[in-house]
């Protein structure tokens, strides 16, 4: 299991995404974003996509976490659709945090959201808990999950820790 960086260390930890002006680095996402291919059809507003973008630091530990979900789910695209793990809302986005001067951690390529309709941004009532295999999952590769902050982001997981 990878110890990921705090989120107040990404810059140092995953390159700085900025551009000289400030603004998105097109040099920093060919040197530092990978697909990684999904073991399942995932789709994005109901169109199918055939990779997740991520940084490549995440690559290889979205690859086990993704492959450990596909085998506990019996190889079953039936059972991800009852899941509503095929509903990907996205991961690489240059853009700051929600009412924040900082990057989100989707910046760095090393967020990613699942089906955001069933998990409403700070909503309480959600349909991932801290028991559903995803979490499960990906919170057993050091990855942080967003469904328990005083703000919940229940869609939303990251391979970049908030506390020490």
């Amino acid at each position: 299991m990878t110890t990921w960086p705090l989120q107040r260390d990404c810059d140092a930890f995953y390159g700085n995404p900025r551009g000289s002006n400030g603004s998105y680095s097109p040099a920093w996402a060919a040197a530092n974003l990978t697909h990684v291919a999904c073991p399942w059809q995932i789709q994005i507003g109901g169109k199918t996509v055939p990779f997740i973008t991520i940084h490549r630091k995440c690559a290889e530990s979205l690859t086990a976490v993704l492959g450990a979900i596909w085998e506990a789910c019996g190889k079953s695209q039936d059972q991800i659709n009852k899941l509503h793990y095929n509903v990907y809302d996205g991961s690489f986005n240059y853009r700051p945090m929600r009412a924040n001067q900082a990057l989100s951690m989707h910046a760095y390529g090393c967020a990613i959201d699942w089906d955001a309709a069933e998990n409403p941004f700070h909503d309480r009532k959600h349909l991932f808990t801290s028991s559903s295999l995803l979490v499960v999952k990906f919170e057993a590769e050091g990855w942080v999950w967003g469904g328990d902050w005083s703000s919940p982001d229940a869609m939303h997981v990251q391979a970049a820790r908030v506390h020490n």
